[in-house]
């Protein structure tokens, strides 16, 4: 589902493949426990071939949580399916989005 790197300080979550509830709150969950260790996770997407509303909403919640406790939470690597998905929900304006992973670990 995941691979997970440490990269200057940061945890960098290579997600792949779908989310969706299912996947998305496993992910939503082991993401939390990265917090314990680091103060920014970047979740890329380059690997993420779908994600439905059921998936976006537990990035939202890890997105709510991950403020709540002030941890940094950042996105890159959106397909050009998921960038719109972003935008047309508005959620563009609200979530930190890099284009890459270089752009997200600066």
């Amino acid at each position: 589902m995941y691979e997970v790197k440490d990269i200057a300080g940061k945890k960098v979550v290579y997600l792949t493949g779908e989310i969706n509830a299912q996947t998305g709150q496993a992910m939503k969950n082991e993401v939390l426990k990265f917090f314990n260790d680091v103060d920014t996770v970047v979740l890329s997407f380059k690997g993420v071939v779908y994600m439905n509303s059921s998936g976006l909403r537990e990035i939202i919640d890890l997105y709510k949580q991950s403020n709540k406790n002030k941890k940094n939470l950042r996105i890159c690597d959106l397909s050009s399916d998921l960038k719109e998905m972003f935008s047309f929900t508005g959620l563009d304006k609200i979530f930190k989005i890099f284009p890459t992973e270089n752009d997200a670990l600066r």
